[in-house]
């Protein structure tokens, strides 16, 4: 389906879009990105049938906008985006943007990036374009992290007009893929299933020569983990969590990434204990399910030990 005004790289960009028991956001970020792209296709992951069905229907009268692809069951993210990339690929697409069903695009989001790409003096070897993240309840921070050698890695704050080059990684919603760097490096590992996929994928970019950037004129809202607000000691606290069965694939899949690339960037590591610290005292302090989570958490880093894949409830 193609709209009035679209250049040919836009009309040249599918997004892939995973759904998974949505809620009205979906349907807000399918609005936002017709004009931006020339097809979106919906992967959906086995949610209700009245999610399903206002799917079905939005795809029969897209005239060819969106597609819609059905999985009957949770077949999990990484094989979802999976079906969405080989079907943009065999659609001829240059470009794939990759969306998690409660990120919404601003106006402009994909121009935004794909001039930016155009304009940089090492395009060709760009294969991944991220745009800037926030979220309506401010937890998000507007940065970055960069790293330019294994021993450097650090975050840095950008807003409209920064390009940032070097970036280490990218989450995935939001993030605007060269249909090359698939055939190259290959797609998303689905024994992670859901949660460091992203990382994952963005160190075996760099690893194969690819670089990444991020650009401020690009902008996603963008939902991390459930938003919740507590008071401790008096004060209030405004925080996104996790459940344990998330827990249990972030530190799981999180000990597997250090495993295989772990060597390749060693500076990440300060990040990661880093995040550790953070998200275990927000855990202690604030969350609720406390001994569930931390058994799912335990269980995550046995069974990365062991080597197991898979989905795994927490």
């Amino acid at each position: 389906m193609r709209h009035l005004g679209w250049s040919m790289q836009q009309t040249s960009v599918v997004a892939v879009v995973v759904s998974y028991r949505p809620d009205e956001r979906l349907f807000r970020a399918l609005d936002a990105l017709a004009p931006q792209v020339g097809r979106t296709v919906v992967v959906d992951n086995g949610s209700d049938a009245e999610a399903v069905g206002r799917l079905g229907a939005l795809a029969e009268a897209s005239g060819g906008g969106i597609t819609l692809i059905r999985n009957d069951e949770n077949a999990g993210l990484a094989a979802a985006q999976n079906q969405g990339i080989r079907f943009a690929l065999e659609d001829g697409a240059d470009w794939i943007l990759l969306m998690d069903d409660d990120s919404i695009p601003e106006p402009n989001m994909v121009a935004s990036m794909l001039s930016a790409h155009a304009a940089h003096p090492e395009g060709e070897r760009i294969g991944l374009v991220a745009p800037l993240l926030g979220d309506e309840e401010g937890t998000l921070k507007a940065r970055a992290y960069v790293s330019k050698h294994a021993l450097h890695f650090r975050p840095v704050r950008f807003g409209p007009g920064d390009v940032l080059d070097d970036v280490a990684f990218a989450m995935a919603s939001g993030s605007l893929v060269k249909a090359e760097v698939f055939r190259d490096v290959g797609l998303m590992r689905e024994d992670f299933f859901v949660d460091y996929i992203d990382f994952e994928f963005a160190f075996r970019m760099r690893r194969a020569g690819w670089k990444l950037i991020a650009v401020g004129d690009a902008r996603l809202q963008h939902r991390l983990g459930e938003y919740e607000q507590k008071t401790l000691f008096g004060r209030k606290f405004c925080f996104n969590s996790h459940s344990s069965f998330r827990r249990y694939h972030i530190y799981r899949n999180r000990l597997r990434v250090w495993r295989a690339h772990g060597l390749y960037l060693p500076a990440f590591f300060a990040f990661e204990f880093a995040s550790i610290g953070i998200d275990l005292a927000k855990l202690i302090l604030l969350e609720d399910d406390k001994l569930e989570k931390l058994a799912a958490i335990g269980r995550g880093v046995v069974h990365a030990l062991l080597g197991r894949s898979g989905v795994k409830a927490g």
